[in-house]
């Protein structure tokens, strides 16, 4: 059992280091608390984050249970009017990541629940190998929240430093710690033209100079480079994948269906690399490389990296199949000329185009009736001569034919465009 002396310490670790962190501190607390670099918990969260939110919900349960940098009482503390002991916070993390990885396996296991266990097991190793026993950790948790010892009182500030006025008269000296160095004149810069005192009592001897402070050196990991050794099994891994799905392209390693499952497979085997070289090895620029993976697994769970497209295009359908087809670049700019379109009078024909980031122009043939609609978030919108410009754009115009037919049915070019950030144009074929 913890004496008081020790759970005092414990809390005096487990607190928000805004100074060292990148949002609020949660993580560097956490691992300065564990002794761990604090990538490894801003990756875990940002990986169980993928899985229905559970990594916000754990950080914003962690932000909740910790302390800030001065020791007042946490947010929980307040509400509850009850100590939260800090050896509960990693376990109630642990606990609750346990539970929702057990809740991902209703229905199968899917790779979300691969998300959530890799940085549950990872972390449990991590502990057990720290001489950390879990079963005890675990069992004296509810004993931990049954207690009901009132929470720390917020911390009194300290006394701002009062320095001593040889004017002012010592009865009427402000309270607080005096500045000594006044009192004494301080010690004066050192003349640069002045020659260097010497040490008379110095380990040389009597009338030798004192050796200058030289910083000491950082130590630099000793042993093999495990980056190379992850690099390899991402790669064989890669193999498996490729081989096991039976299709090989760049859609089976990064794309909306398997790609999730791969980048979580390579994301723990760079855990397991860093809980490796916590011991032996050289586990510099994994970090780096957990959150490059972390980040890509984010944008391909989000979205389809294969289907990103950037550069200039020009479309240019002949048949009322081809310009049915949507018409699709992320970034850049297209043109859609749709005059070789071989339209029969009375024919009516959906046209959609879409620029993500930069801007499309559509060339329309003048014996149409061009239905256009145009929606851009921040942009220019632009249709014969009416143009508008601003956020929020939501365009609807018609064009006339500038002839009728043989029959006086002219063909329907019904035109969809839409952009995030762009300049949309529609304009008559020029004579």
């Amino acid at each position: 059992m913890e004496t008081a002396a020790e759970d005092a310490s414990a809390e005096e670790a487990l607190r928000r280091r805004p100074d060292a962190g990148v949002l609020t501190g949660v993580c560097a607390g956490l691992g300065r608390y564990t002794g761990t670099d604090p990538v490894l918990w801003r990756v875990a969260f940002c990986l169980t984050g993928l899985a229905g939110t559970v990594g916000v919900l754990l950080y914003v349960g962690a932000w909740l249970a910790m302390r800030d940098a001065a020791g007042g009482p946490a947010m929980a503390e307040q509400l509850l009017n009850r100590r939260v002991p800090a050896r509960a916070v990693p376990v109630l993390l642990a606990s609750a990541l346990a539970v929702a990885t057990a809740l991902s396996l209703v229905g199968g296991v899917s790779w979300g629940t691969l998300v959530l266990a890799a940085p549950l097991v990872l972390g449990l190793l991590t502990a057990h190998g720290r001489g950390v026993e879990l079963q005890r950790e675990f069992r004296s948790l509810p004993s931990l929240l049954r207690r009901h010892a009132p929470p720390p009182p917020a911390p009194e500030p300290e006394p701002a430093p009062a320095y001593y006025n040889p004017a002012q008269p010592w009865a009427q000296a402000p309270a607080g710690p005096i500045d000594l160095a006044v009192l004494g004149g301080g010690a004066r810069p050192a003349d640069p033209g002045a020659a260097e005192p010497e040490n008379p009592e110095g380990p040389e001897g009597p009338g030798k100079p004192a050796e200058p402070c030289r910083p000491a050196r950082k130590r630099r990991p000793q042993g093999v480079r495990l980056l190379a050794f992850a690099f390899w099994a991402a790669v064989a891994t890669a193999g498996a994948f490729l081989l096991a799905t039976g299709e090989f392209s760049l859609a089976t390693l990064v794309g909306p269906q398997t790609g999730p499952l791969y980048l979580g497979s390579v994301a723990v085997i760079i855990g397991l690399a860093l809980v490796v070289g916590a011991w032996a090895g050289d586990p510099r620029g994994l970090a780096a490389a957990g959150v490059l993976v972390a980040a890509v697994l984010v944008a391909a769970a989000a979205t389809d990296l294969t289907g990103l497209r950037f550069g200039e295009a020009q479309w240019r359908p002949r048949t009322v199949a081809e310009a049915q087809r949507p018409f699709e670049l992320t970034g850049g700019s297209a043109e859609l000329d749709l005059t070789g379109l071989d339209l029969e009078p009375g024919a009516q024909v959906e046209v959609d185009a879409r620029v993500a980031f930069g801007g499309v122009e559509v060339v329309v043939p003048p014996e149409a009736l061009v239905r256009v609609h145009g929606t851009s978030a921040f942009g220019e919108i632009r249709v014969d001569e009416a143009m508008r410009s601003g956020p929020r754009l939501d365009v609807r115009e018609t064009l006339a034919p500038a002839s009728e037919g043989d029959d006086g049915r002219a063909p329907v070019l019904d035109v969809t465009l839409s952009s995030y950030v762009g300049d949309l144009e529609v304009r008559r074929e020029k004579a």
